[in-house]
């Protein structure tokens, strides 16, 4: 289940423990949770009656019956609200990966300019 993939991730945050996630981890649930969606709101046919019913119509009929008895409409509208806050925790992430590679990136500069002044300095005193 994608949701229990993730469920931990808030709590180490919380406890400021050390996310142990890679950039192919992050995409990856990424990639879960679009296909995911993708396969509620767009693939499947939980939003709209399916096409076999359309010239059937006293199934027709007992299938709206049923998307509304079993409260599909709302039901998908949880699932939807439970996948955006999904995919804020996954932004998150990856917003935190890519912070931490522009921290990493940006020491590497300092290292160079300062290798840099002190070769600098070597040729103005020596």
């Amino acid at each position: 289940n994608f949701v229990e993939s993730i469920q931990s991730i808030p709590e180490m945050l919380k406890l400021r423990k050390k996310l142990k996630l890679s950039h192919a981890d992050v995409m990856q649930k990424i990639g879960e949770l679009f296909a995911l969606r993708h396969h509620i709101n767009l693939s499947s046919d939980l939003l709209i009656t399916p096409d076999f019913y359309w010239d059937r119509e006293h199934l027709e009929q007992l299938y709206d019956k049923m998307h509304r008895f079993l409260s599909i409409d709302r039901r998908v509208k949880v699932v939807n609200e439970k996948l955006q806050q999904c995919t804020q925790l996954t932004d998150l992430m990856r917003n935190h990966l890519n912070e931490k590679h522009a921290l990493r990136l940006e020491w590497m500069i300092v290292i160079l300019i300062t290798i840099e002044v002190m070769f600098e300095l070597g040729r103005v005193f020596f």
